[in-house]
């Protein structure tokens, strides 16, 4: 979810999108990318209800086109007291996909986007912890739709992950996790990378709260890449690179999201990212660059979330299709993975009716 709206006005004046590249990457090329295997289609829950109803009750999990699903658990459902852990959630869900002949791949959600926390009550009750969390905005997502008015509750909560205690506690929760199910889910992955806070001043530089400093926010994020890689080398530790703070290429070149993809590659994760939406001008030089150009012998994914259909393809100049969004993933980004949220009318009037079956060519 495309959370920053700096520089978006240069953005839109700039040339093609596909032709901006990021200054001393290596050049890019042009030609497509296929994947290493198959693409692998998993449908997207973005939540769960009591007792996984949703789940249990989602008829496109049967779908034979389907691989599985990406189910978002959040650290505060699976952490509910400070070090006690409760994983039942993930185990039923296990046991309910595995009766099906399905996988689970596992989003673990610290972040929110909506105003409740995604994060443990202890976390901001004690003062180690310095409030736990700091508010962002929502109101550039992607998913949001234009024509809907401003509301005053269009704003989430990011974890305070550069504040040591906040960190030691997230990656204990995700050694745990790859104690009891590395092995026996075909993945996992953070939430998303980008976070929306800072006052945007007219010469174009973001002024930050007092208790945010990007480069400790874009560090913690390397030493949790480090962690998830460790905890699971069996199943496919993939990382959410879409935007940084403090940092807009090819203008505003720190190397960071270099350095961040280049930490993912040593670390042989996989990558991705939360918003499949073929050419948009905002994703070309960010992330989608380095996407493209990450080795074919390492996992990619995207998920395909609420709005990525309504969005207007540059290209084409038309809204986007299912054919355009398979065309790029596998063409352009060489993706391995698609995660498809359950969007309604396009779910069921365009995903269901136009994905292909596993041995129909997309391409």
């Amino acid at each position: 979810m495309f959370r920053w709206t700096i520089l978006l006005s240069l953005f839109l004046s700039a040339a093609s999108a596909a032709s901006i590249q990021p200054e001393s990457q290596p050049e890019r090329q042009l030609e497509s990318q296929p994947a290493s295997q198959p693409l692998q289609h998993f449908i997207y829950i973005n939540h769960r209800e009591e007792n996984g109803e949703n789940i249990r009750a989602d008829k496109a999990l049967r779908d034979p086109r389907f691989g599985g699903a990406q189910i978002v658990y959040t650290w505060r459902s699976l952490e509910p007291k400070l070090g006690e852990y409760d994983f039942s959630a993930i185990r039923a869900d296990i046991a309910y996909l595995d009766s099906i002949g399905k996988k689970l791949w596992i989003q673990l959600q610290e972040k929110s986007f909506t105003p409740r926390f995604n994060v443990p009550q202890y976390l901001l009750d004690a003062p180690i912890y310095q409030g736990g969390v700091l508010k962002q905005s929502m109101l550039s997502a992607p998913e949001r739709d234009p024509n809907k008015p401003v509301t005053d509750d269009e704003y989430g909560w990011s974890a305070k992950m550069w504040e040591p205690a906040v960190r030691a506690r997230y990656q204990q929760l995700v050694r745990q996790l790859g104690q009891e199910f590395d092995g026996k889910i075909a993945g996992i992955n953070f939430s998303e990378s980008s976070i929306d806070v800072g006052t945007e001043n007219a010469d174009g530089t973001t002024t930050f709260p007092s208790d945010f400093n990007p480069k400790a926010y874009i560090d913690a994020i390397g030493e949790n890449m480090q962690v998830l890689a460790e905890s699971f080398q069996h199943s496919t530790a993939m990382v959410y690179l879409n935007f940084l703070p403090d940092e807009w290429l090819p203008w505003n070149d720190k190397g960071h999201m270099r350095g961040l993809f280049a930490q993912a590659k040593s670390l042989n994760m996989g990558v991705g990212g939360p918003d499949l939406m073929p050419y948009r001008k905002s994703h070309m030089a960010q992330s989608y660059a380095f996407i493209k150009e990450y080795p074919a012998t390492l996992v990619k994914g995207m998920a395909v979330q609420d709005g990525n259909l309504r969005q207007i393809n540059p290209k084409t100049g038309k809204k986007n299709t299912v054919p355009d969004l398979l065309d790029f993933a596998q063409n352009y980004l060489g993706l391995d993975y698609i995660f498809w949220v359950e969007d309604e009318p396009y779910f069921t009037d365009e995903v269901l009716q136009q994905l292909p079956t596993p041995d129909t060519k997309t391409n």
